[in-house]
């Protein structure tokens, strides 16, 4: 097997195929005038395994068009088996007909993806658990809690509290209360399917007057839910309140609205090709948590 790191790929290629034991081989590519996509894979004898590598953010259309005219060139070649590493996954939020008429952008992605011959794909911290249902044995989903864990336990101690920003962020922030001992509550949220306005409440018979709060959530994106919830926070006393999440996105003013909330800190995994310069952000590698779930759910030595 060897490893094809497509454009948004590479930055993350490098790492991941040493931790899997792979030869790392970037796909040629360029952007013509007009907008157009050029793609080669460089010569070479692919075998009958081959592991893409592919983020969707940013640009995620043109993303998702370079994965699938990869994966078609591979099969096309005789390639039997391709995979595929999507540190995140576009559309994933996006995963049901919230009003009718919506198109389920997540299902119709996979399904290009599943038709154009990929075989199964490695994903981190997928959106849905309902996508997850839907597509049983083509996603595999890393939930990154030992780099999570790692990265806490240099700091957190018993005045910490880990926050699930809704219901949802419980399969993150469960194994993190466990594996650190610390407490966690869940927020409760409320969201108008219209207007997408949100409002937060704190479980009843919780104080966190002059408590450290870590707010463990999949996305910032705009930044707005978790600004809402770091001011709310603020109003009740809290003294700290650090961000982890899986995906950074950042759009548009998302970092200024999250320091003007009160944020202390806000860190977040490399699975994006976006990268914040801020005293405020730090990045932690997935690399070696991605390629041990890799290899425990793949052979490579083939």
């Amino acid at each position: 097997m060897i490893m094809l790191s497509l454009p948004l790929g590479s930055y993350l290629g490098s790492e991941l195929s040493r931790f899997l034991g792979l030869q790392n081989v970037e796909v040629i590519h360029k952007v013509f005038p007009d907008g157009e996509t050029y793609l080669r894979i460089p010569s070479l004898t692919l075998g009958k395994h081959v592991m893409l590598i592919q983020t969707m953010f940013p640009e995620q259309d043109r993303r998702i068009v370079e994965l699938l005219y990869v994966v078609e060139t591979l099969k096309s070649k005789g390639v039997k088996h391709v995979y595929a590493a999507i540190p995140y996954l576009a559309y994933s939020r996006q995963d049901k007909e919230f009003l009718e008429g919506e198109v389920v952008s997540v299902n119709s992605l996979l399904r290009l993806l599943r038709c154009a011959g990929l075989e199964r794909i490695f994903v981190v911290d997928l959106h849905s658990e309902v996508t997850l249902r839907e597509f049983e044995g083509f996603i595999e989903n890393l939930i990154p809690v030992k780099t999570f864990v790692k990265y806490l336990s240099k700091y957190v101690r018993g005045d910490f509290l880990i926050v699930a920003p809704d219901v949802g962020a419980l399969k993150r922030v469960k194994p993190l209360s466990e594996a650190l001992n610390i407490d966690y509550i869940v927020i409760n949220k409320f969201r108008d399917r219209v207007t997408g306005q949100v409002v937060h409440e704190l479980p009843s018979n919780v104080d966190v007057k002059n408590k450290k709060v870590v707010i463990v959530d999949d996305i910032i994106s705009t930044g707005g839910t978790i600004a809402n919830i770091a001011s709310y926070f603020r109003r009740l006393g809290v003294d700290e309140i650090h961000i982890l999440a899986s995906h950074g996105l950042f759009v548009g003013n998302a970092l200024e609205k999250l320091i003007a909330s009160g944020v202390t800190h806000i860190t977040v995994l490399n699975t994006t090709g976006v990268k914040v310069t801020h005293d405020m952000v730090s990045y932690l590698d997935i690399s070696e948590e991605l390629a041990d779930f890799i290899k425990e759910k793949l052979p490579l030595n083939e």
